[in-house]
């Protein structure tokens, strides 16, 4: 892949745009989460141009990379150096690119038990809705000065400016990753979970689905293997690359959303097929009716993310919020229309003008 910065084009295009009508800018990606609802209008604003590792610290454990570039690439420079990404960054292509994993912001199934993609962002240079380029947050994990900007880039979906690069916290590789599988039924979970919380932190990933329970232990190989006695279980190749990026067969068909729900709270999926992640504090939900779940999951304190379906109307305190930061950072409302519109204020189509 060649290192290609080209900042000053994507700047250029976004000010000829604001320049005439303050037509609407479709920012496109490597395309890889279009089957998620997520492939803009047209594709005006390509980004898969702009690639490249801008800076890389093995001991400051910080990596700094233009949007374009592929995880994948990135995964093997960090294998490289006994490293990894520290948030659990979906792929659900080989030529995924970290822009559009920003973008919008998921997370795989490690995310209960280390830290977000939110939370690994340090900084990132955006351009903005006036055709300004601008920095925000730092390049080392000592610099909290200033809002925090940067990561409200992280599950924006594009809609407040064009992300050039972005500044990651990475971490070390653990020594060893061993699954063990059970047989369990739904009902039975909750005692999972008091165990699950017992072997922290070597659990490193939960999955439960047609009755079988995955559990992923991670860390210094002596401690896993003491853990793994103790466990019991049968050993299993569950491929949790797969699911992490949304791969799985599970993962096929015509509605699929997403359960948010906090710590120790339980609820059952009435309708559709589900799958149980983050010690059951992420739902995943194949068919269904995504209104009833929305219902039912505000009901004991969570929310619901549509990823393939008929967009959920926000909460109007919510749609109020995003349309002041909207605002703030595009006050043409040209970045990503047609998204803003169906993931943040469904239903208000003039509110992004």
């Amino acid at each position: 892949m060649t290192d290609r910065d080209s900042s000053m084009d994507l700047q250029e295009s976004v000010r000829a745009a604001l320049a005439g009508s303050a037509e609407p800018i479709a920012i496109a990606g490597s395309g890889s989460r279009s089957a998620f609802d997520l492939q803009p209008e047209s594709a005006s604003l390509d980004l898969r141009a702009h690639t490249g590792v801008i800076d890389y610290e093995p001991d400051e454990l910080v990596l700094r990379v233009r949007a374009g570039t592929r995880l994948d690439t990135l995964r093997e420079l960090l294998a490289a150096e006994g490293q990894q990404f520290a948030a659990d960054i979906p792929a659900p292509a080989t030529h995924s690119t970290i822009g559009g994993a920003v973008a919008c912001g998921w997370d795989g199934p490690a995310r209960a038990f280390s830290v977000s993609l939110r939370d690994t962002v340090l900084g990132c240079r955006m351009i903005n809705g006036r055709g300004h380029t601008v920095n925000f947050g730092g390049q080392v994990m000592k610099n909290v000065a200033g809002y925090d900007c940067a990561r409200l880039q992280v599950g924006a979906f594009g809609t407040l400016g064009v992300l050039l690069d972005v500044s990651l916290r990475v971490s070390p590789q653990p020594e060893v990753s061993v699954t063990r599988s059970f047989d369990v039924d739904t009902g039975d979970l909750s005692q999972w979970w008091q165990r699950t919380r017992a072997l922290r932190p070597l659990i490193s990933a939960t999955c439960h689905c047609d009755g079988q329970l995955h559990l992923r232990l991670s860390g210094r190989a002596v401690a896993v293997e003491d853990a793994v006695a103790l466990l019991g279980g049968e050993a299993s190749a569950f491929d949790w690359a797969a699911l992490r990026d949304l791969r799985q067969d599970f993962f096929h068909g015509d509605a699929l959303a997403c359960v948010y729900l906090p710590r120790g709270v339980s609820m059952p999926v009435e309708r559709g097929t589900a799958l149980l992640e983050w010690e059951g504090a992420r739902i995943w939900v194949r068919g269904g009716d995504h209104g009833a779940l929305q219902q039912a999951a505000a009901a004991c304190g969570g929310f619901v993310q549509v990823l393939r379906g008929a967009p959920l109307p926000p909460q109007s305190a919510a749609a109020d919020w995003h349309r002041r930061i909207k605002a703030a950072f595009d006050p043409s409302g040209v970045f990503n229309q047609r998204i803003f519109h169906e993931r943040f204020v469904a239903g208000d189509r003039e509110s992004c003008r």
